[in-house]
């Protein structure tokens, strides 16, 4: 019985092959337009997150808005879940080079020299050796080389001179850093330095944020508060955090592009209830010989839900097929930075979307979805299909 019923919907079908067509080409918008909204909303946030976890430190958290003594440190570093406290001191200044007029302004940073793999990764290295001293510091990368001319200032163990205020120091460049490494200390346009060396240079003895190290980045919510606990006045930023709120602002994003999409959906049901309700009043006296014949309401009921069922199928298995293309449509949102002049260029973070991800699991919902509700338009015509009077039927014209 079930084959027979499938038989006729498909006949049915294909007696008004316009607007069966129409509502294939409907079904087939409405699914590729949801499921791109939706895929592309969760591109957005798989990229985000990959971007976030490999130029950010996730295990971090930045304690800033007071000046921190040793003590304050030592307090940082006794807290649940940090497993190490680097404090940084900065100060304004300027880098004057042998050869060069003008002076180059930079943030001088003080760290502990023991303490400065952990708070630069590798890839935060350009060049030379991720090593600061008494005449030893890190030069970042436009302070070495000219941003308009792409100039090399500044080699490794290229000599120096480094003044803070109204004292100047006499260093040697032991590595160049990237602009790739994002983080607290500004690899671009900074120079690290030994934090004895910045106190001699400053008399500073206190520092203006220290960054704390978590055993895991699940920990940030936790930790924030015990800081906050201890020194009330502060602020405790966290790129964990920061990525959370994204996040959650994407999958709002997400949702809206769903509902817009969403519309054609809409409109392709109001289309299936439409022509449905059409071939009901064409096909009363051929439902009423088929009630006569011994068909149930159920299966009247049935033929017609398979009619839109067939139409929602074969246009979610064609927008199925055409996403495939679609998904590798590139959405670049930033780049490689490059300059001309420049002999080298410097490594920058970038977010560029290659192609949209296809999710199996979105694509099947999304295809539910739109089934269900093409079903739900043709629900109403259908039941009142099946309602109809044998007699009545059968005398129709």
């Amino acid at each position: 019985m079930l084959l027979e019923i499938l038989r006729l919907s498909w006949q049915a079908l294909w007696e008004r092959k316009g607007r069966t067509v129409g509502a294939i080409v409907g079904v087939v918008i409405a699914f590729s337009a949801l499921s791109y909204a939706l895929l592309l909303g969760q591109t957005f946030k798989d990229y985000t997150t990959r971007y976030f976890t490999s130029n950010f430190q996730t295990n971090v958290a930045y304690v800033t808005g007071a000046l921190f003594t040793d003590a304050d440190v030592g307090t940082l570093s006794t807290i649940e879940g940090v497993e190490a406290a680097i404090p940084i001191a900065s100060a304004r200044g300027v880098v004057r080079i042998s050869g060069q007029a003008t002076p180059i302004p930079v943030t001088v940073y003080g760290v502990d020299p023991a303490l400065l793999r952990l708070l630069l990764p590798p890839t935060a290295l350009y060049e030379g050796e991720m090593v600061v001293g008494s005449s030893l510091v890190l030069a970042g990368y436009y302070v070495a080389f000219d941003r308009s001319t792409g100039e090399q200032r500044i080699s490794v163990g290229s000599p120096l001179s480094l003044s803070i205020g109204k004292r100047s120091i006499n260093a040697i460049a032991s590595g160049i850093l990237a602009t790739g490494a994002l983080g607290y200390i500004d690899t671009a346009r900074g120079v690290v330095m030994d934090i004895s060396a910045f106190r001699q240079a400053t008399g500073v003895t206190t520092y203006s944020v220290v960054v704390l190290v978590l055993r895991d980045p699940s920990l940030v919510e936790q930790v924030a508060n015990d800081v906050r606990a201890a020194f009330p006045n502060v602020d405790v930023i966290s790129p964990q955090a920061v990525l959370q709120t994204i996040n959650s602002f994407l999958t709002s994003f997400q949702l809206f592009l769903g509902l817009i999409a969403g519309v054609s959906t809409v409109i392709t049901a109001l289309w299936l209830y439409d022509t449905m309700s059409i071939s009901v009043v064409q096909k009363t006296k051929e439902i009423g010989v088929l009630r006569a014949l011994g068909y149930k309401r159920r299966h009247v009921l049935a033929m017609f839900l398979g009619e839109a069922a067939i139409v929602a199928l074969i246009g979610v298995a064609i927008g199925a097929a055409l996403l495939l293309p679609l998904s590798q449509m590139g959405l670049p949102f930033g780049g490689q930075s490059t300059s001309a002049a420049a002999p080298r260029t410097a490594p920058h973070p970038t977010f560029n979307i290659s192609h949209i991800e296809v999710d199996p699991a979105i694509v099947a919902a999304t295809a539910a979805l739109v089934v269900g509700i093409n079903l739900l338009g043709a629900f109403l015509p259908a039941y009142r299909a099946s309602r109809i009077n044998i007699v009545a039927a059968l005398r129709y014209e």
